[in-house]
């Protein structure tokens, strides 16, 4: 996950040319695919249609955005291929592995599970799940939802991949001590590092104090409840394509990610469209999951990873030093965010309550789409706070 957040740097100066170019440029459009949107800016519009008619070709894979102002849609659009065999467009209702943005999800099961007094924040991770190795024991269920265990990640720090191939979450354990995934960073409390590990542990603890598995505790609290009809989690029981047609495959062509068949949940797993984000979003901030306490307790900055920024219980905040916080300009002190980087699959999901503006953005062909992503989540904010 690391890497794919850095190749991103080596690409600014193209981004900030091109959104240069493309500001200069901007002008009216009247694209049918926005036709009905309430109070549409003039010429946000035009801004990210010209943003996507210089960057994404109609016969590659491409990416879904949906921008909401003021709880009014202000810009959805759809361009690409969700599969290139098929010759198939992308479409609102597209499902695309979102990638990290399901470590919110997964934190927003667990602050349930919190707020019923099921488990504690302070609770150790090893009474919960005992079969962790004793190395664990001073971990806590907080600790793993900001990274700040010490744990090493079981996909950036595995050097054999192919060992994943098929693998389930529940089976994530077995491979500890095989992959020395017993060694820690750090003691745990004492710093942050992304680790997907901890979000695998947390799908487990799920699953132990709820009695249902990951994927069904998902459809029964937050997807079915809140109408997300094209959301699922991927595993051993639903595969990419087991329920519709309408799926986005790795760079329009691959069902596998990174070379092998994912199928652990947690840490990454779910597969959404942006209208169903929407609906999630809308969810979020109507306190429809969690209460708004536990939701403030979320987005307050809980540890610190350097190359990221800081991190809350399950959301990125919009503090912290990194280079597109820098850079860029993705976040503002009080935005909370995620993103998701999978092979070629990239997401956006960001919340910026000062501006009042939400962005989702979901993509399948790699770094390429990210470029674009970003570009347009810069401009539309500095379109915004500008008008």
């Amino acid at each position: 996950m690391k890497t794919e957040f850095l190749r991103f740097k080596t690409h600014l100066s193209v981004i900030l040319m091109l959104s240069a170019t493309i500001i200069l440029q901007s002008c009216s459009s009247d694209d049918t695919e926005n036709e009905g949107i309430n109070e549409t800016p003039q010429n946000l519009t035009s801004i990210i249609d010209d943003i996507l008619s210089v960057g994404q070709p109609a016969n590659q894979p491409g990416l879904a955005v949906l921008i909401k102002k003021d709880g009014q849609l202000a810009y959805q659009q759809t361009k690409g291929l969700a599969r290139i065999s098929d010759n198939l467009p992308i479409n609102p209702n597209t499902g695309f592995r979102i990638g990290s943005i399901t470590k919110t999800f997964t934190a927003l099961a667990i602050m349930q599970l919190v707020e019923q007094d099921l488990i504690s924040l302070e609770d150790k991770i090893v009474d919960i799940l005992p079969e962790l190795p004793n190395v664990y024991t001073a971990m806590t269920v907080k600790q793993l939802l900001d990274h700040s265990t010490g744990l090493l990640d079981y996909i950036d720090d595995n050097t054999d991949i192919t060992a994943l191939d098929n693998l389930t979450t529940s089976q994530v354990i077995d491979l500890i001590p095989i992959s020395g995934l017993e060694n820690l960073l750090f003691e745990p409390g004492s710093a942050a590092e992304y680790s997907n590990t901890g979000y695998v542990f947390l799908a487990l603890i799920i699953e132990k104090i709820s009695g249902e598995t990951y994927p069904e505790y998902m459809a029964n609290h937050i997807f079915t409840p809140l109408g997300m009809s094209n959301t699922f989690v991927i595993s051993e029981n639903e595969h990419l394509g087991d329920r519709n047609d309408n799926y986005a495959l790795n760079f329009g062509n691959f069902i596998k990610v990174k070379g092998f068949n994912s199928l652990i949940y947690g840490a990454s797993g779910i597969v959404s469209s942006i209208n169903d984000l929407n609906l999630f979003v809308e969810a979020v901030l109507r306190h429809e999951i969690v209460m708004e306490t536990t939701l403030n307790s979320m987005i307050l900055p809980s540890s610190s990873i350097s190359w990221l920024g800081d991190y809350g219980l399950g959301w990125i905040t919009g503090t912290g030093s990194n280079y597109w916080h820098q850079e860029i300009n993705l976040t503002d002190s009080n935005d909370y965010w995620h993103i998701g980087g999978f092979d070629g699959y990239r997401s956006i999901l960001s919340i910026n309550p000062d501006l009042n503006l939400e962005i989702i953005i979901l993509t399948n062909n790699g770094d390429a789409s990210q470029e674009l992503s970003y570009s347009i989540v810069r401009n539309t904010r500095e379109y915004y706070k500008g008008n």
